[in-house]
């Protein structure tokens, strides 16, 4: 990996990152980029596409919301060849989300370029609705953040997901936008594999200049991550007595409104048709009646275990822990300590680390005759 110093001009990290990428549309680096950018109100954030320095006006890399794991907007301009070089701009979670969906055939990677940022953590989106609200700015909380490694604010507390997520730095991406750790107020950092992109022009212009990483950096990242996975321990630990017994886990999901909302919003969950959605669920009258007098009475909606049973089978292995299931909930059960807890122990089995490789397959894909020998 080379590195480099990006210089921030007038205080502003988030200016010298639109900068940055402007020079990589220009520089013809990239011929469009995915970009976390402001809506017209300034009051929340979204994935959007950029073919020009006109469409980075708003570009704001840095802001500590995820409405949706952004790997799902990469898949919808690039299930097929797009044709042309994009370039996305993500956050470690949604790069393991990206090479996930890139073994289920839903990205084509071949015309992206992975543009990783270091994440500290994301509030929950109307957390982060209403901190814009009262004034939030985008530069001051990544000053205080990159120094101190909290990002936290006032009270508002990140996302359960982010607490526990160890990767405060982007891994498999082919170009990184770094600044834990970092002086923000005067510059940021860029580590390229130049095996898979090309910077020289931006070196030769001066808008890069080489440079080691700061030392203050690693010793951050090593600290967080050490807290967080003492912290993920103790919390799956602790989730796990809760629901020590089926009883105590439809406890836990109880809550439940049927919506399938997580369903949604998971990048894992890539089945065009859902057998939720099938008619395999729809009984007649009679059959309802019929359960109700065996049982006493019968819950309303049916299939509630079921159903999470399933979503845990078909995407524990491949969870990449990006906590967009819990976000979406609007009973805010506890899907994220639920997928960790039994998603860890599936992977340890199999011996698989989602989002690592794109060439190594995912267990649900693959059949092995002595594949859980010996026990």
């Amino acid at each position: 990996m080379k590195t480099a110093l990006l210089k921030v001009e007038s205080g502003s990290p988030r200016q010298a990152a639109a900068n940055f990428f402007q020079a990589l549309l220009d520089r013809q680096v990239v011929d469009a980029l995915i970009v976390p950018r402001e809506v017209p109100s300034r009051r929340m954030v979204v994935p959007a596409l950029a073919v020009s320095g006109d469409g980075l006006s708003g570009a704001n890399p840095f802001a500590p919301v995820a409405i949706i794991n952004a790997a799902r907007a990469v898949s919808r301009l690039t299930s097929r060849d797009p044709g042309v070089k994009v370039g996305a701009v993500l956050r470690p979670c949604e790069i393991r989300a990206l090479v996930e969906m890139a073994k289920f055939q839903q990205i084509t990677l071949e015309q992206v370029l992975i543009i990783g940022t270091d994440c500290l953590g994301t509030f929950e989106p109307a957390d982060y609705y209403h901190l814009t609200g009262a004034g939030f700015d985008t530069d001051a909380w990544l000053a205080q953040a990159a120094g101190s490694g909290k990002a936290a604010l006032n009270g508002t507390k990140i996302r359960t997901a982010c607490t526990i997520c160890d990767a405060v730095s982007p891994s498999g991406a082919h170009l990184s936008l770094h600044w834990a750790g970092c002086d923000v107020s005067r510059e940021l950092y860029i580590a390229c594999d130049d095996e898979r992109v090309n910077l020289d022009a931006l070196f030769d212009g001066g808008i890069l200049v080489p440079h080691e990483l700061p030392a203050a950096r690693q010793s951050l990242i090593e600290s967080l991550q050490t807290q967080r996975r003492e912290l993920a321990k103790e919390m799956c630990r602790d989730f796990a007595s809760r629901v020590a017994d089926v009883n105590r886990l439809l406890d836990e999901l109880a809550p439940c409104l049927g919506c399938h909302n997580c369903r949604e919003v998971c990048p894992i969950c890539v089945c065009r048709e859902c057998v939720f959605d099938s008619n395999l669920f729809e009984h007649e009258p009679s059959r309802y009646l019929h359960w109700a007098a065996a049982r006493g009475a019968l819950e309303l909606p049916t299939d509630t275990l079921l159903y999470h049973l399933t979503r845990m089978h078909h995407m524990g292995v491949s969870c990449v822990g990006c906590g967009q299931c819990e976000s979406g909930c609007p009973s805010k059960i506890p899907l994220t300590l639920l997928f960790r807890t039994i998603g860890q122990q599936l992977q340890q089995l199999f011996d698989y680390v989602p989002g690592a490789s794109v060439d190594e397959p995912p267990p649900l894909t693959t059949y092995k005759e002595h594949e859980l020998e010996p026990r």
